[in-house]
């Protein structure tokens, strides 16, 4: 069972993520996020086209039973939820009961509770505006010895412009908190600092041509091994990403993209055995997309993308030293195909189906490989209950295989390949004018090689919230 309460000043916003997760609200659009929304689609590797129809269609988690990043695409610089003027103030506290809380082999059921503060504030300066925003809390844990209570923060800011042709924004933030990703093997049971900066920029050329481009930086790393054991430095992440492209089309034509991008990765905790001595171990990712997207009259909207993928490791030798201990790992790269597609019908104003599919290597360094490459799918129905409830049930479904899977004091098996689902189902409404309820049932599933880290687990959870200012 799942308890929120929320008090909000300012407008209200719909966040995911490792942010406020609950209300199905609907966002105040800001006038950059259509364009941000597009420099998104190449900034990295794994992020799919599909923001360009319905960024919130599919958010990847249902009632805040997991941090798991959107299907389709985040913002322009990820961690920022950009610029809205003046002053935002919440407080929110969350609890969810599951029958399998830290998602293990042997089921271990439990509470988590989160209580969490949020403010941001915004400055308008000229065409564009400043902004500055954070939350503190902590994921609490009852049921369960295997996870003790963490703090969960942020702290970000940045500039958003509009130019007389150009769109962007510029911002930096910083985070912490227990991870509680779907594809770890401890879900739960570590704890994350990430620190991320860029740059995203859109200019218009003319009445259909556009180019844009990003330039992001992200460290991470693990803070501490809440499940025991010792710390490991294996997980730890620094990266570079790169990104170009051009857009061309207009209302009746469609949009064309073609669009590159370039990610450096370094791992200064796994140290790869070469002819001249240990050095820190590395991956390359480059990818070159054609992308095209067009609403079709006012019921379906389509967005889709082939891509060639070339994902390579730094060194391919096959001896590497983690926690301290040297291990034979194969390590193949990737060259091949890969897509990304995004369809939402509009059944009648009250029903709407999404569809979202995709292929892409991804490197997110929580888990014991180098880098993953997998496929997903999912779908999702919304339906709106008079003026003032709706309900929205669907599935998700990624196979990933894994690439120079290693040992280390996180992932203690060598992962080869795995299936993960997850059905939701969400009831959400306003009670009156200032409150929201929430129900969902979620359930999460993994089957793989080796079996010992599958799971089964099911959720449910109740919302209520309280809000103050403009909705």
């Amino acid at each position: 069972m799942c308890l929120r309460y929320d008090v909000w000043a300012g407008d209200v916003k719909t966040m995911n993520g490792a942010g406020l997760n609950g209300f199905d609200v609907k966002e105040r659009q800001r006038p950059l996020v259509p364009a941000l929304a597009s420099l998104a689609l190449i900034a990295s590797l794994a992020t799919p086209a599909a923001a360009q129809i319905n960024p919130n269609a599919q958010t990847g988690n249902a009632g805040g039973d997991n941090d798991d990043d959107p299907l389709r695409a985040p913002s322009a610089v990820p961690g920022l939820i950009g610029y809205n003027r003046g002053l935002q103030l919440g407080a929110s506290i969350s609890t969810r009961f599951e029958d399998n809380l830290l998602r293990q082999p042997v089921k271990d059921d439990g509470v988590r509770v989160r209580p969490l503060v949020t403010g941001s504030y915004g400055l308008g300066l000229g065409r564009g505006g400043v902004f500055v925003q954070g939350n503190y809390g902590r994921d609490m844990i009852y049921g369960s010895r295997r996870v003790a209570a963490a703090e969960r923060m942020m702290v970000g800011g940045g500039l958003d412009f509009n130019l007389s042709r150009c769109t962007g924004e510029v911002g930096g933030s910083w985070r912490r908190g227990l991870s509680f990703l779907t594809e770890v093997s401890q879900f739960g049971g570590f704890s994350v600092e990430t620190a991320t900066a860029g740059l995203a920029a859109q200019c218009r050329l003319g009445g259909a041509l556009s180019i844009n481009g990003s330039v992001l930086r992200s460290d991470s790393s693990i803070n501490q091994n809440i499940a025991g054991g010792a710390a490991t430095a294996a997980f730890n992440v620094q990266r570079w990403s790169y990104s170009a492209g051009i857009g061309f089309g207009n209302a009746g034509l469609g949009q064309f993209n073609l669009g590159g991008s370039i990610s450096d990765s370094t791992m200064p905790g796994r140290l790869v055995l070469t002819p001249d001595g240990f050095v820190e171990d590395g991956l390359s990712q480059r990818s070159l997309r054609l992308g095209y997207s067009r609403r079709f009259g006012s019921k379906i909207n389509v967005s889709a993308g082939v891509s060639y993928l070339d994902t390579q490791p730094s060194a391919s030798v096959n001896v590497i030293l983690i926690d301290g201990v040297p291990q034979l790992v194969d390590r193949p790269g990737f060259k091949g195909a890969g897509f990304d597609a995004a369809v939402d019908f509009s059944i009648s104003p009250r029903l709407g189906i999404a569809l979202t599919a995709g292929r892409n290597t991804n490197a997110t360094g929580l888990v014991g490989a180098q880098f993953v490459v997998s496929t997903f799918w999912a779908g999702q129905i919304d339906y709106q209950i008079g003026s003032r409830y709706s309900f929205s049930t669907g599935v998700n479904v990624r196979d990933s295989n894994f690439k120079g899977a290693f040992v280390s004091q996180l992932d203690q098996f060598r992962r080869v390949s795995d299936n993960v689902s997850r059905v939701f189902a969400v009831f959400s409404g306003r009670l009156g004018q200032r409150m929201r309820l929430s129900v969902d049932v979620a359930h999460n599933r993994r089957r793989g090689n080796p079996a010992i880290l599958n799971f089964d687990s099911t959720g449910v959870g109740l919302s209520l919230g309280y809000q103050l200012g403009r909705g």
